[in-house]
């Protein structure tokens, strides 16, 4: 089986993007080529893998599905979404500025700022409003790491936050883990740490263990998700756009009345062709 791909990132969290309107690659097969491509050194290396659909209903433009590395399913990923919006408009598969977008989240609705030459410079996304679950609560991780105060809420996805007072000497990886497979979140977590600045509530740095990827040099829920708990907790100003510093780049995350947008780039890294078992 020869699979076609697009390989792009948004601020460093990379994707593999593989049209497959055709219904080329069946449905129980996508999990296992996503683990295949993702296999960072030894295939192509990503993230995850997006793939483009027809959409289900005259409702949407387009469908996307994301899995991760380790062969599950995502609900919806904003530097994703940024990735995908740009690929979809570039190549002419939906001419619109507004694309509606179907995903296991439901809609979400990229919107794409365009040059003189049709080249997508930006993509907002609009967020969705969230749902909060616990705000700020004791939560017991394990013996070694004790007890954190976490905010759970969800983006269409899960995300547990945690404020932090620095990165320095903080291990992301263990205690992400120790968190996004806790019991107490049975389909596992997306998880994000926050360091924030009492003297500017403007700008604030994220790091994201992401759910069946592990840490990411960015996460676009995660950042949305992060700035949606601080103001939630009156730590950001309201009304205002939040600078989120990710380890790959920034992003501006904007909380209004009907929801929460997310604005960032996307980027073409290269395009490539696999030859890959059918079986």
């Amino acid at each position: 089986m020869e699979i076609n791909f697009t390989k792009m990132h948004g601020c460093g969290n990379d994707f593999i993007l593989i049209d497959d309107r055709d219904g080329g690659i069946p449905d129980g097969k996508k999990d296992a080529v996503a683990q295949a491509l993702c296999r960072r050194h030894f295939s192509v290396g990503a993230d995850g893998v997006l793939y483009i659909g027809n959409p289900t209903t005259d409702a949407y433009d387009v469908r996307m599905r994301i899995f991760n590395p380790d062969g599950s399913e995502a609900e919806m990923c904003g530097n994703g979404m940024r990735c995908f919006a740009k690929y979809v408009y570039e190549q002419g598969l939906v001419r619109k500025k507004r694309i509606k977008v179907e995903t296991l989240a439901g809609k979400i609705v990229p919107e794409v700022e365009v040059d003189e030459n049709g080249v997508v410079t930006s993509i907002k996304v609009f967020m969705g409003r969230p749902a909060f679950d616990k705000i700020d609560e004791p939560f017991f991780v394990n013996n070694e790491i004790g007890e954190i105060n976490l905010t759970t809420l969800s983006l269409g996805n899960p995300h547990a936050v945690v404020i932090i007072d620095s990165f320095e000497g903080f291990d992301v990886d263990k205690v992400g883990k120790a968190i996004e497979s806790h019991e107490a979140f049975p389909n596992r977590t997306n998880v994000d740490f926050i360091v924030r600045s009492e003297e500017n509530k403007s700008e604030i740095r994220v790091r994201t263990y992401e759910r069946g990827a592990g840490e990411t040099l960015s996460c676009g829920t995660g950042s949305t998700a992060s700035v949606l708990t601080l103001n939630t907790l009156g730590y950001v100003n309201k009304n205002e756009p939040v600078l989120v510093h990710t380890l790959g780049g920034d992003l501006i995350v904007e909380i209004k009345e009907e929801g929460a947008y997310l604005q960032g780039p996307a980027e073409d890294v290269y395009e490539g062709k696999v030859e890959m078992s059918a079986e």
